[in-house]
């Protein structure tokens, strides 16, 4: 099970003077069961990539496969695919039009020719995996927060039982209370589920905290893909690239500049926190193994 891009290049306007490709010659695998977050300044094509995962966007060269099969070939059933692809669009609740929460997250089950029980219990599952119970079914989505209309967007993919679930920047404009309630609840959601979620953001923290696996995009090309932890190793290519490490991780660096004995691989608040107690801990165990040394020399000196 896998999304696989083969030598992928897509311009836009390609009779245009001068061509301007907006993909480069991209080839990855992202296999299921993964945390993907993708990363790149705005205009790095980025959103292009994850268009092109589930067929919104046909590749000028390349090809696109799910599970071995080449996407764009005749007959392929690119609405059956855009159900197993899902992709939530940033500002999602701009999608939302029923006149309560339950119809919403009804819609994508019902043109997927289910009968109405499978529909009805669809989309109570979807809504019970983003966090909405019962008291939520029949409001009105236009009165809920926006935290709350984010869930109920992710919930009316979700319904369709996608394999994959790609949010395209799902917590922009929400505070850090609703930013975190949502994430928290799409990363237990892929543990507990076993999907593979693909995370299109410009939070360096929110990458390091909930992603397994970074992909970096520049000038539609691939510049890194690896853990979250070795590709912000590469502060300073990074930035030249306008993006940046995590806040954490520069504090951690300028507090090894100091003299704390600390390892610059902070990505995280936990990992900041652990790493500036436990260099607390071996300074007080120095400084208290530097006092007992000048004791016993006293007393050799006596």
């Amino acid at each position: 099970m896998a999304i696989t891009f083969e030598h992928v290049t897509y311009i836009y306007e390609p009779d245009a003077p001068v061509v301007q490709k907006v993909l480069d010659d991209i080839s990855l695998t992202i296999p299921g069961n993964q945390f993907v977050g993708i990363i790149g300044h705005t205009g790095s094509g980025k959103s292009t990539l994850i268009q092109h995962m589930n067929g919104l966007i046909k590749p000028t060269e390349g090809t696109v496969k799910f599970h071995g099969e080449d996407i764009w070939q005749k007959d392929y059933p690119l609405r059956q695919l855009r159900s197993r692809v899902g992709l939530v669009f940033q500002y999602p609740e701009h999608q939302l039009f029923e006149e309560n929460v339950f119809k919403d997250v009804c819609f994508g089950p019902k043109n997927q020719g289910l009968t109405q029980e499978e529909i009805e219990q669809r989309a109570k599952n979807a809504l019970s995996m983003v966090g909405l119970d019962e008291s939520f079914y029949k409001r009105s989505p236009f009165e809920l927060s926006g935290g709350q209309k984010r869930r109920v967007a992710i919930a009316g993919v979700l319904a369709m039982n996608p394999e994959y679930l790609i949010l395209d920047e799902p917590t922009a404009g929400l505070d850090p209370v609703g930013r975190d309630e949502i994430l928290d609840q799409v990363s237990r959601l892929q543990k507990e589920s076993g999907i593979t979620v693909i995370l299109v953001s410009h939070s360096m923290e929110d990458v390091a905290r909930y992603a397994q696996r970074l992909i970096v995009v520049d000038d539609g090309h691939i510049r890194f893909d690896d853990t979250p932890r070795n590709v912000f190793r590469h502060r300073e290519e990074l930035e030249k690239l306008g993006l940046s490490a995590p806040q954490v991780t520069y504090l951690a660096a300028a507090l090894k500049k100091r003299g704390f004995a600390m390892t610059e691989d902070v990505t995280t608040i936990r990992e900041a926190k652990d790493a500036i107690l436990q260099a607390l801990s071996a300074e007080r165990e120095n400084r208290s193994g530097n006092g007992i040394q000048k004791k016993e020399q006293v007393k050799t000196d006596d």
